[in-house]
């Protein structure tokens, strides 16, 4: 059990990275209830709906924080170019960082994708407003 600290990006908010700690032997899914508690209150939707990526270019290097803030989503609000971790896997499972991780200055290593939440007001307050 190793503590990482691991820096993290919201695809399509211009604030800027942050950083979390984690135990590597906790599983994705922890993973994304601690960036969303230490997102400053950026990430307001269900951190079981937030979806992670390994922030590495296709020759395994991780980007830098310019690089993270160059991301944007696809036309269907989908990431490409970039493998979604898999939030059953534990944290130092080698398809996520694996057992010898170490992060260096100035790398970003998770990309936040943030689902729009739609606003629809329950059916209840719809019949409430036609009487």
């Amino acid at each position: 059990m190793v503590l990482l600290s691991l820096t993290c990006a919201v695809v399509g908010e211009t604030g800027g990275a942050f950083d979390v700690k984690i135990d590597d032997s906790e599983k994705g899914s922890a993973l994304k209830e601690v960036i969303k508690k230490n997102s400053d209150g950026v990430i307001t939707a269900p951190a079981m709906k937030l979806q992670l990526f390994l922030a590495k270019t296709a020759d395994g290097a991780w980007l830098d924080g310019a690089g993270a803030a160059a991301v944007t989503l696809d036309g269907d609000g989908h990431l490409q170019g970039f493998e979604q971790m898999d939030p059953t896997l534990f944290i130092n499972n080698d398809k996520h960082f694996g057992k010898n991780f170490g992060p260096a200055e100035g790398e970003v290593h998770v990309l936040v994708v943030v689902p729009k939440i739609e606003s629809k007001r329950p059916a209840e307050d719809e019949r409430m407003v036609r009487f």
